[in-house]
């Protein structure tokens, strides 16, 4: 039920000192205009009507009469008569509230609370305009007049209000931390479920997650269980269009949301270069790229193997995929992210999930063995040091030299024909070894093509080009690159080569 000021039974009249009257609400507009108007008449005539306050000790709080207030100052008057009114709670309240909304120490959600409770007041004493009024019969404020009171558009706003929809629990589990600050975080996190909600709260004030996305990611993976079946049926639709080049977008599917776990942990990202505030981590391979190729070329049941897994796209897919896995990575923090990820969101067995924490070029712990491979798929760093994934001497990414770089990649490829299984032309039998290279620019000595020196090493120690398949990228960073292509009549790169190889007898 609406509630208005004209329902309190005034006590008294009296001549009230203007320095003692408080404008208890922010949003009280005035038009100057009337004001001047106001001012005459009383200068002529005397003010009709007095105006209403209600005492808070030695103050007067105005409830009705902004303008003549106003008139009065511009007269410069001293004192202006008043009819005292008892104090109401919900103007109390209303004060209190106002009070706290120009606290310079709100976090984001009491904020948001407070706007809540402003507007909900306001509402009761029938100041704020209500659903089904027009711009002909509206009296009270609309949502544009009580942003500008805030300093805020009316959209940002808007926003901030929305924080109160937040899980109650989640918004006093949050309110003391400093996450409780990020209104963009924090609207993101009004969409999700109120279980989501929890969860992300739990990890946040934990300290099991000390970034709100990673979060985000984790409580989503464990509230939302993931459905291999229809993620399966969704990919095998990729292989009737096996074009030379291809595209991957998108990173909302059950493939993406499960390898973010792993590249988007705080512990197992590389910033890769940067731009002034701008920061280019090393990137991941899409995950639908990776699961082309394990699709492609195996089945449910085939061992797989990615021998330079970095942050595991290829390792994280083949066991969503229903494939064993062996991986290789001189990084133990990759390789435990990995095996969680896996073991806790796939269905895949801890004895077919095989990971090194050793050399992938070497493979020493696969010393004397043969064809035991269905599918190998492996992505090795940039040649000349354009990646740093690591302080580790071993890593392909430390080698500055083509010749000494091309031979690491020659001795892996060898141990990588010995442990591949035999693939037969008549048969249509396939067990290849894919391998995705890039390029890199060194000024007078040109272009160097990976593509190029890996065919050259792969011709030489018995391997088959069977087949070249190009993959589009689509990176916010290459805009750093054109002003430096078109400077040096370069072509901005947008493509990486995927180099199938087969072992025949």
């Amino acid at each position: 039920m609406v509630a208005s000021v004209e329902r309190i039974t005034p006590l008294a009249v009296v001549e009230v000192p203007l320095k003692l009257i408080k404008v208890s609400t922010r949003l009280r507009g005035t038009d100057e205009d009337k004001v001047t108007d106001l001012a005459e008449s009383i200068e002529g005539i005397g003010l009709l009507h007095q105006i209403t306050v209600s005492k808070h000790g030695e103050w007067f709080h105005l409830l009705d009469g902004m303008h003549r207030l106003e008139a009065f100052r511009k007269l410069g008057r001293d004192t202006i008569p008043a009819s005292i009114n008892q104090s109401d709670p919900l103007i109390e309240e209303l004060i209190e509230v106002e009070a706290n909304l120009v606290s310079a120490k709100l976090t984001s959600i009491d904020e948001a609370r407070f706007i809540v409770r402003w507007e909900e007041i306001l509402t009761s004493l029938g100041k704020k305009a209500i659903h089904g009024d027009n711009r002909w019969n509206r009296s009270g404020l609309t949502n544009e007049d009580l942003a500008r009171t805030r300093g805020m558009s009316k959209r940002n706003y808007q926003y901030t209000k929305t924080i109160a929809n937040l899980h109650p629990e989640v918004q006093d589990l949050l309110n003391e931390t400093s996450f409780a600050n990020n209104k963009t975080d924090l609207i993101a996190l009004v969409k999700e479920s109120d279980e989501v909600q929890m969860e992300v709260a739990r990890l946040l004030i934990t300290g099991k997650c000390n970034a709100f996305k990673r979060a985000l990611e984790l409580a989503r993976c464990k509230i939302f269980a993931f459905n291999w079946d229809e993620e399966k049926a969704r990919l095998r639709e990729q292989i009737g269009k096996p074009y030379s080049v291809m595209k991957w977008n998108g990173d909302s599917s059950p493939l993406s949301r499960l390898c973010k776990l792993v590249s988007h942990q705080d512990e197992c990202r590389v910033e890769k270069r940067s731009w002034g505030t701008f920061e280019s981590p090393n990137s991941s391979q899409h995950p639908d790229h990776s699961a082309y190729f394990i699709n492609y070329y195996s089945k449910e049941g085939d061992t797989i193997a990615d021998v330079m897994a970095g942050r595991g796209t290829n390792l994280l897919v083949g066991a969503a995929l229903g494939r064993k896995v062996v991986g290789y990575d001189l990084s133990s923090q990759n390789l435990e992210a990995v095996r969680s990820a896996c073991l806790e969101h796939t269905e895949i067995a801890p004895v077919d999930l095989v990971l090194h924490n050793s050399d992938g070029v070497q493979l020493k712990e696969y010393e004397g063995q043969e064809s035991i491979w269905d599918l190998v798929t492996f992505d090795p760093p940039y040649i000349l040091n354009a990646e740093n994934y690591g302080e580790d001497p071993r890593d392909l990414c430390k080698i500055k030299d083509l010749e000494e770089f091309n031979a690491k990649l020659e001795e892996c490829l060898l141990n990588l024909k010995r442990l591949v299984k035999q693939s037969s032309f008549a048969e249509k039998r396939f067990h290849p070894i894919v391998i995705k290279v890039g390029s890199a620019r060194r000024g007078e000595n040109g272009l160097i093509d990976m593509a190029t020196e890996v065919e050259i090493i792969a011709r030489r120690i018995g391997l088959i080009l069977h087949d070249k398949v190009i993959n589009v990228l689509d990176s916010q960073w290459g805009m750093f690159n054109v002003s430096r292509c078109i400077n040096n009549r370069y072509s901005v790169k947008i493509h990486e080569t995927n180099l199938v190889f087969l072992k025949y007898s």
